[in-house]
């Protein structure tokens, strides 16, 4: 027979309860789903059914002892353990579960148990009145808080001639579990999950810190459920004293939230999903102490918020990938979950309020609502493993749909960048025009086909730049170039047909060699053509700023690769540094990363997202933020007056700011001529223009 269960190694677990008898019929199901089964028995379900009878069934013989005989010789429960693909306890008396819950292993089944890798199936057996029992309740929370399944017993005629719930499972019921469990089991494979879980620590000092009482029993739970389903997954975990158990899972420690933000906007690109369970903190002290403060009476801390993670992620996240939150609400539960689903671009948000008993920090158990933007879904109290199964659940589905969505819709992952470059030779007379076209198409091959980064891109995100040469002088002898180069890219203002310019630079020293015989290529880590580097520098630069415009410091990790270029190309060619020029790619690339100018990049990310992109579903609010970006451009001109940045970025926005503050109130545009006139005072008329637009 076809099923999931062919292969698969079972040890099952018989204790002394009427309902033993049911075991042999159980066990013959899996052997004729095609698995191997070893029956484990204590001395008192031996007294219920036979060994002899269930040898016969499963063609092995049944361990009960620890000892089979007075040789020596004996049963290894770690061999067991290390065997099975699972472990099924069917019946599980009351006595069992609480020796199983307890660690008490005075039986060859505990001990098996206690030695178990693999994951445990636990179907209970016991009159009404026992299995209601507080200990008994107590017992089956314990084991499932260990990830254990509970099957739960079904409700009919006891063996007391009470009715109640007691009764264990049916086996074709209990073998449907199996099925549907080794069946999720692959349902993940192939999958990258992104999982942040447990608090963070803000420092104030060397021994004090600002944090929460997450201890990131759920984070961890999301992780162990997505990896047994096959997914490899990343756990960026803040400082909890939890283990995982399973090796898919990738462990990336963090204490601080800025730690926590760089790991997540790295790891996220190559994920299918995320999902942010995490007790972030939102404030951080601005400045710690070095030392351990004194007790002094009163003391002030200035805050300022942290990055916002799951903002950033969701500023980001690609159409090919889902993205889960939680939300942790004491009041107005149901409208602020919703409105941070919208927010923070997530697929759906799971809600937990500290009203419900048993949920959020510190416990074993959760209670959730799962919100997304169709409605919401409440769920019982359960352990903190079987929210996991829910959540998981619901993950699954999204990326069923999305794979059938993307296939259907002929989505395909595509370049970053979608380039014209264009050679111009005109100042080259009497020279075979063949080279520069060759090179034309070179470069354009180059720059549209490779895969700059691991972000996957849909067609229509890919992002549109432009590649200007002019060929000052030609040596035909040695194909020595020596050029100009005009770089610019846009990206889309949404909700508009618009495309606003994120950089447009005048490279002056774009010296190379190239024939036509040569072929392009880039390695990060040996860069020996001035030619390729200059151009992947580039390519870096554009694809780090457009994503800087969709997240604060969203293109950091792109930035750093052109950093990376700009440091390892000083010695190949001209035009990388020069002490007397701000304007080559070094000091470019420098200004962008120097941290002391960190405003500018925060300004280009609120004129952007939260400017331009607000403008056209409400002008007046848009105009208000783009507004206010304009103190952090000051600012980045106080931090550093001879960097390129401000002045640069006043003359790429010199139009649009025109037109931007064609409408609006004179306070504002009086404010930004102001600052615009300090930034750039050869753009005067410009910012006349906007102080005096009626």
């Amino acid at each position: 027979m076809d099923s999931t269960l062919s292969g698969k190694h079972f040890v099952l677990g018989i204790t002394g309860s009427i309902a033993a008898y049911k075991a042999c019929l159980l066990a013959r199901l899996l052997i004729k789903r095609g698995a191997e089964v070893q029956v484990v028995i204590t001395p008192a379900g031996k007294e219920f059914i036979t060994p002899i009878t269930l040898s016969a069934l499963t063609s092995k013989p049944v361990v009960s002892e620890f000892f089979s005989g007075r040789d020596g010789s004996w049963n290894s429960h770690v061999d067991l353990g290390q065997w099975a693909d699972a472990m099924v306890i069917a019946p599980c008396t009351a006595s069992t579960l609480g020796k199983m819950a307890n660690g008490v292993a005075d039986n060859m089944l505990v001990t098996t148990y206690l030695s178990m890798k693999a994951p445990v199936f636990i179907a209970p057996a016991m009159d009404l009145d026992m299995f209601a029992h507080p200990s008994t309740q107590r017992n089956l929370t314990t084991l499932q808080s260990y990830g254990n399944i509970i099957i739960q017993p079904a409700e009919g005629e006891l063996a007391s001639k009470l009715t109640g719930k007691g009764r264990m499972e049916e086996p074709e019921n209990i073998v449907a579990v199996l099925e549907e469990y080794f069946a999720k089991g692959q349902s993940l494979s192939k999958k990258k999950v992104l999982i942040t879980a447990g608090p963070t620590h803000e420092h104030i000092d060397p021994v004090r810190f600002i944090g929460n009482d997450s201890t990131g029993k759920m984070g961890f739970a999301l992780a162990e459920e997505c990896a047994s389903r096959g997914a490899d997954v990343t756990l960026i975990a803040g400082p909890v004293s939890l283990k995982t158990a399973n090796p898919s899972i990738h462990r990336i420690d963090v204490t601080t939230a800025e730690q926590m933000y760089e790991a997540a906007m790295q790891n996220f690109p190559s994920s299918d999903a995320a999902i942010l369970c995490a007790a972030v903190a939102d404030f951080t002290p601005e400045i710690p102490s070095d030392t351990k403060i004194k007790r002094k009476g009163c003391m002030d801390i200035h805050l300022v918020p942290t990055r916002d993670i799951a903002a950033s992620l969701g500023a980001i996240k690609r159409p090919d990938q889902v993205m889960v939150g939680f939300a942790l609400e004491t009041d107005n539960e149901a409208v602020n979950a919703k409105d941070k689903l919208e927010r923070k671009n997530l697929d759906f948000i799971v809600l937990n309020s500290l009203r419900d008993e048993g949920a959020g920090f510190g416990h074993d158990t959760n209670k959730v609502t799962i919100i997304d933007r169709n409605g919401s879904t409440d769920y019982p109290l359960k352990t903190k493993r079987g929210v996991a199964r829910d959540i998981v659940d619901r993950l699954l589905g999204l990326l069923f749909c999305l794979c059938f969505f993307l296939l259907s819709s002929n989505y395909a992952a595509a370049q970053e960048i979608k380039a014209t470059v264009t050679v111009n030779s005109s100042k080259i007379a009497g020279t075979d025009k063949d080279v520069f076209n060759s090179l034309q198409q070179a470069l354009t091959e180059f720059v549209n086909t490779r895969n700059w980064t691991n972000y996957k891109f849909n067609e229509k995100e890919r992002i549109n730049c432009n590649f200007n040469i002019t060929v000052n002088s030609y040596d035909i002898s040695s194909g020595a170039f020596d050029c100009e180069m005009t770089v610019q890219s846009s990206r889309p203002v949404y909700g508009s047909s618009y495309n606003t310019t994120v950089f447009n630079f005048l490279d002056k020293n774009v010296s190379f060699n190239y024939t036509e015989q040569d072929r392009l290529v880039f390695t990060d880590s040996n860069i020996d053509n001035n030619l390729t580097a200059i151009i992947a520098f580039y390519c870096y630069l554009i694809i780090g700023l457009d994503f800087d415009t969709m997240a604060e410091n969203g293109g950091t990790e792109i930035l750093r690769q052109a950093e990376d270029v700009c440091s390892n190309a000083q010695s190949i060619g001209s035009g990388w540094r020069s002490l007397n020029d701000n304007q080559n790619r070094y000091a470019l690339i420098n200004d962008y990363m120097n941290g002391n100018l960190i405003s500018f990049r925060k300004m280009q990310y609120i004129y952007h997202r939260k400017g331009l992109d607000e403008m056209a579903a409400n002008p007046e609010r848009g105009r208000t933020i783009i507004t206010e970006s304009m103190d952090l451009l000051d600012e980045t001109r106080k931090a550093k007056s001879t960097s390129i940045l401000p002045v640069l970025f006043s003359e790429i926005k010199k139009d649009e700011l025109v037109n931007i503050y064609s409408q609006g109130q004179t306070k504002e545009k009086e404010k930004v001529a102001g600052i615009l006139s300090i930034v750039n005072p050869s753009l005067s008329a410009n910012w006349n223009t906007i102080k005096t637009s009626r």
